[in-house]
């Protein structure tokens, strides 16, 4: 017993020793990070190199070291840069860092080195300022059809000024957009056409998701963001798509209902949807998570949705063949008239919104109005167009008047005619795409 009583004390000393020299050899000291360039606020515009020169300073070794951008949020905005390290314990480097995103907008970012010395991370920012990169117009893409099992996107040719086939897609249309940030573009079709995704950089077909082909549409509703494309089905789905044609989203319309018109504000989906039996109208609303918020009764047949604010959606459309202007306030789930006077008789055609308060639609008399809510104004702003599409270039102020085998390009200031394209095909819309 007393040799059982030994060999645990032994046994006891050792390892509050080993504890005790374990304690002693860890490491506790951080490493130091000295920035010498750039200098603080040191501004650059997107696509500039910056260069980052530092010192790093550890009292046993340096591990790694990493620079990154953050954004004022303190959040990622570009990819993180690793830096080669040659010596240690103190190491000074000079690494490019290019500020190629092009998607970075104006305002103040971080420039952050994290250093770790295989037990302990260091960071440190430095502020600078970015200016963003300028927008530019890259290409006019034109989606036509020659039939309804068959539908071209042609080009915009600056200069010939004539329309170029750029891809054909078996099947009918319903809508299309191009996304400029992925640089994508997307057809929907509507009884036996697929909704397509197509990479413009590299010109390769990304997804093709196929209708099922009866006599009554498959498709009814398409709406596309800088991030997720909205589908509503027949069957009563409303599905969000990411860039790469992944389902990112799902909500179901009122049992017995489909959507058609579709937009988001503030996250949430609002939906103009159709009764399958008696085509009522109804405005549903659905919380991000794609379940149902509220509902209201909608006497119109929507064209579109604009958004006015984060709150407010335009709604215009017509009822029983005549124009209406509505205002949808989503908070309250109210529905109501801001402008008071009866629109010109017919029926709206398009509408295109030139900014949250000014707007222009195409009616059917062959006038095209400037609707200005602010100072509760509908006027004639041009003649003789009976437009199935409105587009607004912001970057060159041009307003693209879209009417069945013609394209218009009007300066959207002076009126002057700026080009005329023709086309033996049915136009259905035009889609810019910028560099960002």
């Amino acid at each position: 017993m007393f040799f059982v009583k030994k060999y645990l004390f032994v046994l006891y000393a050792l390892l509050i020793m080993i504890v005790f020299s374990c304690k002693k050899d860890k490491d506790e000291s951080s490493p130091s990070i000295i920035f010498h360039s750039p200098a603080e606020n040191q501004s650059y515009n997107v696509f500039d190199i910056a260069t980052v020169n530092a010192t790093v300073i550890d009292d046993n070794k340096i591990v790694s070291i990493n620079v990154n951008l953050l954004d004022n949020q303190h959040n990622n905005a570009h990819a993180a840069v690793s830096v080669n390290v040659s010596s240690s314990p103190s190491f000074t480097f000079n690494i490019a860092y290019y500020l190629d995103n092009i998607h970075l907008e104006t305002g103040i970012y971080f420039l952050q080195i994290t250093a770790f010395d295989g037990e302990n991370t260091s960071r440190k920012i430095q502020q600078i300022f970015i200016t963003e990169a300028p927008k530019v117009l890259k290409s006019v893409y034109v989606t036509s059809m020659l039939n309804s099992s068959a539908t071209s996107i042609s080009i915009i040719d600056t200069t010939t000024n004539m329309l170029n086939v750029y891809r054909t897609f078996s099947g009918d249309y319903l809508a299309a957009a191009s996304n400029s940030y992925f640089q994508y573009y997307y057809k929907c079709g509507n009884i036996n056409g697929a909704f397509n995704g197509v990479d413009l950089t590299y010109d390769l077909l990304k997804f093709t998701i196929n209708p099922t082909v009866t006599s009554m549409p498959f498709f009814t509703g398409f709406y596309s963001t800088q991030k997720t494309n909205y589908v509503a089905l027949r069957s009563g789905y409303i599905r969000g798509y990411d860039y790469l044609g992944n389902i990112v989203y799902g909500a179901n319309a009122i049992s017995g209902n489909y959507a058609e018109q579709l937009i988001t504000n503030s996250n949430y989906l609002i939906a103009e949807e159709k009764d399958l039996t008696t085509g009522i109208g109804t405005l549903a609303t659905y919380y991000p998570s794609g379940s149902l918020q509220q509902q209201m009764s909608l006497n119109q047949d929507v064209l579109a949705f604009c958004e006015k604010d984060y709150a407010n959606v335009f709604v215009f459309g017509n009822s029983a063949g005549q124009g209406v202007i509505q205002l949808f306030d989503r908070t309250n789930n109210f529905l109501w008239n801001p402008y008071p006077s009866p629109l010109a008789t017919g029926s709206i055609l398009s509408v295109v919104q030139i900014s949250s308060t000014d707007y222009l639609i195409a009616h059917s008399n062959g006038t095209i109005y400037k609707y200005q809510y602010q100072i509760t104004s509908l006027l004639p702003y041009l003649s003789g167009y009976t437009a199935v599409q409105l587009k607004y270039d912001d970057v060159n102020n041009h307003l693209y008047i879209v009417e069945d085998g013609k394209i218009t390009v009007v300066n959207y200031n002076t009126l002057a005619v700026e080009k005329t394209l023709l086309s033996s095909e049915h136009i259905k819309s035009v889609d810019l795409l910028y560099n960002k």
